[in-house]
């Protein structure tokens, strides 16, 4: 057996580990529950006996404190039916929250990755439920920043999330199952002569196939479709109800999309001309920054160009818009500045605050 595995290149070495992913999945649970056990006692001390239920409490305030921009999140996504009725920056606004939950989904699957659970096979089903989840948010964004212009708008936006979830899906079936695209032996043929008859597709290649269908037909039929109705309706001008980095969005998707098939087969899970398992990872991670990172840049300046071209100046007695939670906790810590209200203190009371924090941080961990 130790000679068969001398002949293994690294990522016939790495498949060739799948048995072994219950016990890496039991591993990394078993170190969860001890990180858990532990911070259960740094709790009880830290509480003492001032509390009767740390646990109980410390979830309550947990749930308390993601509560608010949860529920702020799941309210606005309950009006995307009413998109095409709603202004181009309450669509905008949606976006932002589509593309928030896109970043935070990917950031999820990365740090869940780690742990290396749903590595069956050794294949990262993480990075594909990641990619169906986070694709398909950014085709539904792409359909609600033209919402009025999409004829059968909740249809459209209905039919390309499933559609881009469940391609992507076929895409881990497929690099699930062992061996290679072809059968060995007309593959061989085939390097001979390059006669594509001879060619005989395996269960994988099928699966892989369709999944390279389902992008073709995003490329060259959905995005196309929508790019033509931007520019029909005047999106080539500057205009109140479209965006204008509509089509810099689009191209963010079409040329970074075509990149991930490409690099998967030319991986060691693909056609294997790249033999080391190591730069597949590599690959994807940077794949995914360029890709996601571009298009969430191209739609904060999205949001940012019609705010400045068409937002209407506030009147005179306005109320202010209030800032988020999340704006309003980090202003207290940026080492940009002091925020206005610590400003405005007087240096006495400042050094009374400081030493009124430093006596109750005392008193805290004491």
């Amino acid at each position: 057996m130790a000679t068969g595995m001398e002949n293994y290149n690294d990522f016939q070495l790495f498949r060739a580990c799948g048995p072994l992913y219950p016990a890496f999945a039991i591993e990394s649970l078993t170190s969860i529950l001890l990180g858990f056990f532990f911070c259960y006692l740094a709790l009880r001390i830290t509480v003492r006996t001032d509390v009767n239920a740390p646990m109980a409490s410390m979830y309550r305030w947990i749930v308390d404190s993601l509560k608010q921009p949860l529920r702020f999140w799941w309210q606005e996504m309950k009006q995307w039916p009413d998109m095409p009725n709603r202004p181009l920056a309450d669509r905008i606004k949606l976006c932002r929250l589509l593309n928030l939950a896109m970043c935070i989904a990917q950031a999820a699957a990365a740090f869940f990755t780690v742990l290396r659970w749903l590595h069956i096979s050794n294949v990262n089903g993480l990075r594909y439920l990641g990619y169906a989840f986070t694709c398909a948010l950014m085709q539904a964004e792409l359909v609600v920043l033209i919402a009025p212009y999409v004829p059968c708008y909740k249809f459209n936006v209905v039919g390309v999330v499933i559609f881009t979830h469940v391609w992507l899906v076929l895409g881990w079936v497929g690099s699930l199952q062992s061996g290679f695209l072809f059968e060995d032996a007309s593959w061989e043929s085939f390097v001979e002569n390059y006669d594509f008859e001879v060619l005989i597709v395996t269960n994988k290649g099928l699966l892989i196939a369709a999944t390279a269908v389902g992008l073709c037909g995003l490329m060259l039929v959905q995005m196309p479709f929508l790019s033509l109705i931007y520019f029909i309706k005047g999106g080539c001008k500057a205009h109140p109800d479209l965006p204008y980095y509509y089509m810099r969005l689009m191209m963010t998707v079409w040329f970074t999309w075509p990149a991930f098939p490409a690099w998967w087969l030319v991986s060691a899970e693909g056609l294997g001309l790249l033999e080391d398992a190591k730069s597949n990872s590599v690959g994807f991670a940077i794949l995914n920054c360029i890709s996601k990172g571009s298009f969430t840049y191209f739609m904060l300046k999205t949001g940012a160009d019609h705010k400045r071209r068409w937002a209407k100046q506030p009147s005179t007695g306005t109320k202010p818009a209030e800032t988020n939670w999340m704006v309003r906790n980090l202003q207290s810590y940026d080492s940009q500045g002091a925020p206005q209200v610590q400003k405005s203190l007087p240096a006495e009371a400042e050094g009374e605050k400081d030493a009124s924090d430093t006596e109750q941080a005392q008193n805290t961990w004491v």
